[in-house]
């Protein structure tokens, strides 16, 4: 799984006329779709390019429905530089977050523009991965029948809260959702009748990438993601580049140990960091129990100040900042960004989290910044169409010519899942 803004491959790395043509429409695509609409001057500006070849870069992507022109506003005399932005139903990817409780959709364009989002809890458990991906393939199919005419789907990719092997998305253990050795990308292949590419990835790379991208971390390369709910999720971006580990493994933060001997975590260890700060021992934290509430309960709680649930709460910020002080000794970002129930409480727990958060080595953390996400529960969906988009970016036309005939090949239409009825 590669990060969708991977820098592109420089003019000087190009082996021949072809590679150097592709080189740069990649260059200028991908300045588009992360940074928006720009005048020519600025695609200049920003690429070294010169004008007659940023004009014959913008016409060639004009061509193939991937950007347009417009007179751009007029400054002083002469004429107004032409302004290229992104087609947003050009091309699109189908972004998928499977939770403990739901699963999250979205059709996004080009440029990052989501089209489309809806959210569908689980007709019975998360447990039932048939079901799962019966209500994936029905979302995908729902949405693809309100795309634009002509837009063309690059792929689907879903975020999973959990171990995914890459690259063939094999998810080898999701305690949240109860699934070990599930060959997600397959299923969802299969019941898809293989129209598209199919990509998984785990919710903490995926919500980086976001954050990252078009996030609380917009404009730093070394970023640390930390998302709460069932479990704890992390992603580290590493100037500019996801942290992938040998099998894709890396990030896995919830299961650093610091309370040994604790609790007991999901992955059968004691005082994991995620058993201390969960949704299951924030609700404990705030007196309720965790068989008889929802981690809802507790925000609605502390939105009407109550201080058995406050207090608890900021117990709870204690261990987080533990966590992230250990976190950021070992990885040095710039940005910290808290995500899912984290973020939410981050307000609450801020005080005892700051406590326990400075014991990280002064000239660490003097450099980490500790912000909320901006995207919320959007980052997932937000991250996994950056990946769908990797392809597009890298090679324009070349993966326009191949989706292009794939998707002749397969009718252009999804082959409904048996389940579907």
């Amino acid at each position: 799984m590669r990060l969708g803004a991977d820098p592109p491959v420089r003019r000087a790395d190009a082996s021949g006329p072809d590679e150097v043509r592709r080189a740069n429409l990649s260059a200028v695509l991908r300045m588009l779709h992360v940074h928006g609409p720009a005048t020519r001057s600025d695609i200049v500006a920003a690429t070294g390019f010169n004008r007659s070849t940023v004009g014959a870069l913008t016409s060639e992507l004009g061509r193939v429905g991937l950007v347009r022109e417009r007179p751009g506003v007029v400054r002083g005399k002469g004429r107004p530089s032409l302004v290229v932005e992104p087609v947003s139903t050009g091309v699109h990817v189908l972004a998928f977050d499977v939770t403990q409780s739901s699963v999250g959709a979205a059709l996004v364009g080009l440029g990052g523009y989501i089209l489309q989002i809806r959210r569908r809890l689980h007709g019975t458990s998360p447990q039932d991965v048939a079901g799962v991906v019966a209500l994936v393939a029905g979302l995908a199919e729902e949405m693809l029948r309100r795309a634009a005419p002509g837009s063309v789907c690059l792929g689907l990719v879903v975020s999973v809260p959990g171990s995914v092997r890459q690259p063939d998305g094999l998810v080898r253990r999701s305690p949240s959702l109860h699934w070990y050795e599930v060959p997600l990308a397959d299923l969802l292949r299969a019941a898809t009748g293989g129209a598209y590419p199919v990509a998984v990835g785990n919710d903490g790379d995926l919500g980086v990438v976001a954050e990252h991208l078009r996030g609380a971390a917009r404009g730093s390369r070394d970023v640390l993601y930390v998302r709460g709910e069932a479990g704890v999720g992390g992603g580290v971006v590493v100037d500019g580049e996801l942290l992938k580990g040998a099998g894709g493994y890396a990030g896995e933060v919830g299961h650093i140990v610091v309370r040994p001997g604790g609790r007991v975590c999901s992955c059968g260890a004691r005082g994991c960091w995620e058993a201390e700060v969960g949704d299951a021992a924030i609700i404990r934290a705030a007196g309720r129990d965790p068989r008889e509430s929802e981690i809802e309960d507790v925000l609605s709680d502390v939105a009407v100040g109550n201080r058995r649930a406050v207090a608890g709460v900021r117990r709870t910020g204690e261990w987080v900042g533990t966590g992230l002080a250990t976190l950021v000794n070992l990885f040095n970002p710039a940005v910290v960004v808290l995500g899912g129930t984290l973020g939410a409480l981050y307000p609450t727990m801020e005080p005892a989290l700051a406590e326990t958060f400075a014991r990280a080595l002064g000239p660490i953390r003097e450099q980490a910044l500790l912000v909320r996400s901006e995207l919320g529960s959007d980052a997932q969906l937000v991250g996994a169409a950056e990946v769908g988009f990797a392809d597009v970016l890298e090679d324009p036309l070349g993966t326009l010519a191949r989706r292009g005939a794939a998707g002749a090949a397969a009718g252009a239409a999804l082959v409904p899942h048996p389940h579907l009825g």
